[in-house]
């Protein structure tokens, strides 16, 4: 993935101390150091801005370097101008402030009273487009610069790795699922996120089976010193690593950032299967991988995984406990292994073939409880226009739940606001969302809040519970 591009740039206004451009240049070398850690590419503007010709060279230079984000840096008063004539430019900005060397006297930089001054012409002055920015202040380690920096780090990465990413729905929809129907222009649209429909089922069962016996077996051992096979057999096993393979194999060829699978209706009847394990082995291997051919589902499950690098699922919501104000995530069992408790992982039948004679013998799937910790549902809705999310703790594994990958979600909160959990059911329901809830065993937020803000994404609304409908 290309790394975001951050530059770094400073002007100054004769009259004033300069001290301020001793920072700049010591700033540099510490920025540089966070490069590395955080894994961005800072490109430093050496030109310290002071009249209007080095602002249009500026402005040029920032777009020929095709930089994301440029930080702002104030060591003194800038000319409104000239920061007007660089913010033309197509990057986003950070305006970054210090403070004065003393609290009395002669003000040696009146920093903090020209952000104020440029935040103001990013919003007046781009009349019907306000020039997106955030402010920061104080030194590198200041509670308004580095974590309010880290966190814009992160969410623009996010935004740029999913830029032009692919994603393929592999078969149709779902039965019943015509809730998760896109408009996939709309998606590029608003996201930037291609959607590739040119893999049935069919074709990965087939490419599947054009897999070596070996590299089906190394696969296959790793999954059985990792988890037990109870009740379905080890073909059945075998066979979800083929499918996994083949997926794994055309999204290296074809570029496919996520798959989103559909296993049912075609993959049941076909092969008495579900495509639980094989989406459980892809979101392990950093393939992101959805259930049902749930696109929208999936894309938020990869901006997930690239704000976290972690594991991510798609769930359920199954019940909702008022006893201790607590909801049931759950799925079918497509979790990935990493998200188990020390109770482990269990290859199962699916829940179907318990009841239905025809597919008496359907699986596998990942049956785990999730380890107690934080965890983050977020997801688009809409056109990938809209969004919501939620965080709370997985508690209690023991607490009675269904067969498939699950867990207890407690101290829940909508967009950091405490909720009820009949509160929050309510806001799912009375807004019609998707039925799919994408999970990250981290709380993160304030990465999410950050990331819409940079992506144009509305809020999803809250509807507390009443026991009538209200405007």
């Amino acid at each position: 993935m290309e790394k975001l591009k951050v530059g770094f740039v400073s002007g100054f206004m004769e009259g004033f101390s300069t001290k301020g451009l001793e920072l700049f240049k010591s700033y540099q070398k510490d920025l540089a150091k966070m490069a590395d850690v955080m894994g961005f590419e800072l490109y430093v503007i050496d030109t310290v801005m002071q009249n209007m010709e080095q602002a249009v060279n500026i402005r040029k230079e920032i777009d020929s370097k095709d930089l994301d984000f440029v930080l702002l840096f104030h060591p003194s008063y800038i000319i409104g101008d000239l920061v007007y004539e660089i913010m033309k430019s197509r990057a986003d900005f950070g305006l970054w402030a210090i403070e004065e060397l003393s609290e009395e006297g002669p003000m040696t930089f009146a920093s903090f009273v020209n952000i104020s001054q440029n935040i103001g012409l990013s919003k007046h002055n781009f009349l019907g487009s306000p020039k997106k920015t955030k402010w920061f202040f104080g030194d590198m380690n200041s509670k308004f610069f580095k974590p309010r920096f880290e966190i814009t780090i992160k969410a623009l990465q996010a935004l740029k790795g999913i830029k032009d990413s692919r994603v393929a729905q592999i078969g149709k929809l779902a039965d019943g699922h015509i809730n998760h129907m896109v408009n996939t222009r709309e998606i590029y649209r608003s996201l930037k996120v291609d959607v590739s429909r040119d893999y049935e089922v069919e074709d990965i069962i087939s490419l599947g089976e054009k897999i070596t016996d070996s590299d089906v077996e190394k696969v296959f051992s790793r999954v059985k010193s990792t988890a037990k096979i109870s009740r379905v057999s080890e073909d059945k096993v075998r066979d979800s690593v083929k499918m996994y393979l083949a997926i794994k194999k055309i999204a290296q060829e074809n570029n496919y950032a996520a798959v989103a699978f559909s296993c049912w209706p075609k993959l049941m009847p076909l092969k008495e299967m579900v495509g639980c394990l094989v989406n459980s082995l892809l979101n392990s291997d950093g393939t992101v991988a959805g259930c049902e051919a749930d696109v929208l589902g999936t894309i938020s499950m990869l901006i997930l995984r690239h704000l976290t690098g972690e594991v991510v699922a798609l769930m359920d919501l199954a019940r909702f406990d008022e006893r201790d104000d607590s909801l049931l995530l759950w799925h079918c069992g497509s979790a990935p292994f990493e998200m188990a408790n020390e109770r482990g992982v269990i290859c199962e039948k699916h829940y179907f073939a318990d009841y239905a004679e025809s597919v008496k013998n359907c699986g596998p799937v990942t049956d785990l409880i999730f380890k107690k910790g934080d965890v983050t549902v977020f997801r688009l809705s809409g056109e990938g226009d809209k969004f919501y999310y939620v965080t709370g703790k997985f508690f209690d594994p023991d607490k009675k739940s269904f067969c498939g990958s699950r867990g207890w979600v407690n101290d829940l909160k909508l967009y950091q606001d405490p909720i009820k959990t009949w509160d929050l059911a309510n806001t799912f329901l009375v807004n019609g969302l998707p039925h799919h809830f994408p999970m990250v065993m981290k709380n993160i937020g304030p990465y999410l809040e950050e990331f819409a803000y940079w992506a144009d994404l509305k809020k999803i609304r809250r509807y507390d519970y009443k026991d009538y409908l209200y405007i």
